[in-house]
């Protein structure tokens, strides 16, 4: 099995160099080392159902992407799964169903904006790439500020 991104991020496998800083950042986020995983043939996502972060070889971007999505480094891509999905589970705020359309994609707008507002030690581009993704995620003709009330991006 082999991660298929449509081109937008890296596909390859990670050097041990690129393993030990996405290990090493999403500690700082607060995932314990026995919480993470690195796979080859995996997408870099949060599970709820064991409280653990598989990093994947997609952590990292490609050089030349078209998607906001695409242009995330390794470190707000970490920040989108463990500061926007993992923490908004803790407290019991996923976006299992939307309001104004599903609860899917409420639930990867408010990880971007949660990432982009709570996340330690990015740099404000990385902060500003996350907030595109987000306003990138949205649905045509709806706003952020329509679901802003919906979306749990005020607290950490």
């Amino acid at each position: 099995m082999k991660v298929d991104t449509c081109g937008q991020r890296n596909e390859k496998p990670l050097t041990d160099y690129q393993i030990k800083q996405a290990f090493e950042y999403a500690e700082k986020c607060g995932m314990e080392r026995r919480q993470i995983i690195y796979l080859d043939y995996a997408y870099t996502s949060y599970s709820a159902h064991d409280d653990g972060l598989v990093i994947g070889t997609d952590v990292f971007p490609l050089s030349n992407p078209t998607s906001e999505n695409g242009k995330l480094t390794y470190k707000a891509a970490i920040a989108h799964e463990i500061i926007g999905h993992r923490n908004a589970y803790l407290k019991g705020w996923t976006q299992e169903k939307g309001h104004i359309f599903s609860g899917h994609v409420a639930e990867e707008i408010q990880a971007s904006v949660r990432a982009a507002r709570f996340a330690p030690d990015l740099a404000f581009v990385e902060r500003i790439q996350l907030l595109r993704d987000a306003i990138e995620r949205l649905p045509e003709n709806v706003c952020i500020q329509q679901i802003r009330n919906d979306l749990h991006i005020t607290e950490v």
